[in-house]
């Protein structure tokens, strides 16, 4: 009763923190909605069975940054017309509307109208008002640090709580990060996307010592919980995106860069028989031996977690193939997949419940719930993150701004890759990342045209 007492009393100070920050400082209140991220926790988690799940704190505050930047956009009109008609936002817009035109379309309304609340406040918080903010000078440091100081926090979490059952007990680290992180593999996301960024700031010559100390220690907090984080896919996720962001270093001439990235699409697609039959063949399971571990991420004969995934790729298929346009409906993968499985592609982990989680991708969810149109929308806006960050780093050149660049295009590249094999932008944890990263991209490309314009005009 105590504990219940004192839980109360800690979120009605963190509400009332935030009100106040929001009266005084929008910036003061996105950075300490980003280092709640990491640490909130669901209502489900603290109040039991409940009517509805939120993330707190940062959810209501996210609805409150909603109210805001619907009254920046339309009563004060604050934003910058070039963000809002960035290519990239526009994607975003349209992105959002095919959400709400399938939403009403949805096999399960309310599902699908709760999934379009979600996203347009994660947008509205982590990329509008996010990307206006980035306009100044030096916030997208800060952006990065405030998450990272909420994420060491469960990063030094989860290490006592491994650390007690034993570092190399596999299966126990799969959970250790929960309540603040569902399982393991979104943990590793996370670490994962800010990985880069830390690297390169915590070397930055102007940075004063003590900001490079604590970077550095969040960098070396962050790689111990990387490794024993298990997450196998935000192993491979970081591994191919520091190769692409290395090919990026070595700044061959754009088209010829375009060139090759189409050429080993090509070879890829190609090749893609071959591939299967290779990890179809392939038997390491999955160990506390790390490199048996990673290994392991290509099985697809005999681990029951990769098979599970690729039951559930094939359900988001056959569902895009019923409804090919509208889709399922927003968020409604996990209650509709279940009569799509076979009985032959079923592992020991399948449900029929609807509690499991979703299609294990998020192209593929995408295809199965907002249909062709919500995947090519998502395909289009991430390529064009992509493509704004790769322009940004060949126009700034091998300075401070170019690399800081190239680290949070690696960080964006991570999720990227990791969404081939899991889904996990309903959550503010990587919601944060993802969109706040795309819009520093848009932040940086627009302050480059306008400083080239300026120097240009004198």
């Amino acid at each position: 009763m105590i504990g219940s007492d004192i839980s109360i009393f800690v979120f009605i100070a963190i509400g009332v923190t935030f009100i106040v920050l929001a009266v005084l400082s929008i910036e003061r209140l996105l950075l300490l909605t980003l280092f709640f991220a990491p640490l909130s926790v669901q209502v489900s988690y603290l109040a039991g069975e409940a009517p509805f799940d939120l993330s707190l704190p940062t959810e209501p505050v996210l609805a409150l940054l909603l109210f805001i930047t619907l009254f920046k956009l339309i009563v004060t009109r604050e934003f910058s017309v070039k963000i809002l008609r960035n290519p990239v936002t526009v994607i975003i817009a349209l992105y959002l509307l095919w959400t709400l035109v399938t939403a009403i379309t949805s096999s399960m309304a309310v599902v699908s109208f709760k999934v379009v609340v979600y996203r347009v406040w994660f947008i509205a918080g982590f990329y509008l008002i996010a990307a206006h903010l980035f306009m100044k000078e030096g916030f997208s440091r800060k952006y990065v640090i405030a998450y990272s100081l909420g994420l060491a926090v469960v990063v030094i979490y989860f290490l006592v709580k491994t650390g007690g059952a034993g570092l190399l007990n596999q299966k126990f680290a799969h959970s250790a990060c929960y309540p603040f992180f569902r399982d393991h593999t979104s943990f590793g996301a996370a670490m994962a996307f800010v990985i880069p960024p830390v690297i390169v700031m915590a070397f930055r010559k102007e940075a004063r010592l003590l900001v490079r100390s604590m970077l550095i220690v969040l960098l070396l907090l962050f790689i111990a919980g990387f490794i024993f984080s298990y997450s196998r896919a935000a192993w491979v996720s970081l591994i191919v995106a520091l190769a692409a962001a290395s090919v990026l270093w070595l700044r061959m001439p754009e088209k010829m860069l375009y060139l090759s990235a189409a050429a080993f699409l090509i070879v890829l697609t190609l090749s893609a028989d071959r591939i299967w039959q290779r990890m179809d063949s392939t038997t390491e399971d999955s160990s506390a031996d790390l490199a048996q571990h990673l290994r392991s991420s290509s099985n697809i004969s005999t681990d029951q977690s990769n098979l599970e995934r690729i039951n559930r790729w094939k359900c988001a298929l056959r569902m895009f193939a019923q409804k090919p346009v509208m889709g399922w409906g927003p968020g409604t993968y996990q209650f509709q997949y279940a009569p799509f499985q076979r009985h032959k592609e079923r592992t020991i982990i399948s449900t029929d419940f609807g509690d499991a989680g979703n299609a294990h991708s998020e192209y593929l969810g995408a295809l199965s719930e907002t249909g062709l149109p919500g995947a090519l929308l998502f395909i289009a806006l991430t390529f064009m993150a992509i493509l704004t960050g790769v322009k940004v780093w060949y126009r700034e050149n091998r300075s401070w701004n170019g690399y800081f660049t190239l680290a949070i295009l690696t960080g964006l590249m991570t999720y990227m890759i990791h969404g081939l094999m899991n889904s996990f932008l309903d959550s503010d944890k990587i919601a944060s990342l993802w969109w706040g990263f795309i819009a520093m991209l848009v932040a940086l490309d627009i302050k480059g045209k306008d400083e080239n314009a300026h120097n240009s005009g004198n």
